[in-house]
């Protein structure tokens, strides 16, 4: 008995948190939104970046990020929009 009861908790869990097609094509666009917000950071922040945060690598644990939010103050308008749209999107997909 219990472990039909398990089985059913079990398959209802699955069934509830299983992405159909349309939960696939949610985290797809998902993705696209992501990495087109990362490039729009990168472009509008690029000249911020050499000024501010000269030879700071891109990507995970390289330190730019960090550096540019310690200059926040000091960024460019387009890059601190970017910058808050891209933090928007990360925000949403997290949920």
């Amino acid at each position: 008995m219990r472990y039909s009861m398990l089985a059913v908790v079990v398959v209802s869990a699955l069934t509830v948190c299983a992405p159909g097609p349309a939960g696939a094509q949610d985290t797809g666009q998902a993705a696209a939104s992501t990495e087109e917000a990362r490039e729009k950071v990168r472009a509008a922040c690029a000249t911020d970046a050499e000024k501010l945060c000269p030879g700071l690598p891109h990507g995970k644990g390289g330190g730019l990020g960090a550096c540019l939010r310690a200059h926040d103050a000091e960024l460019s308008l387009p890059c601190k929009a970017a910058r808050t749209e891209r933090s928007a999107i990360r925000a949403k997909e997290r949920g």
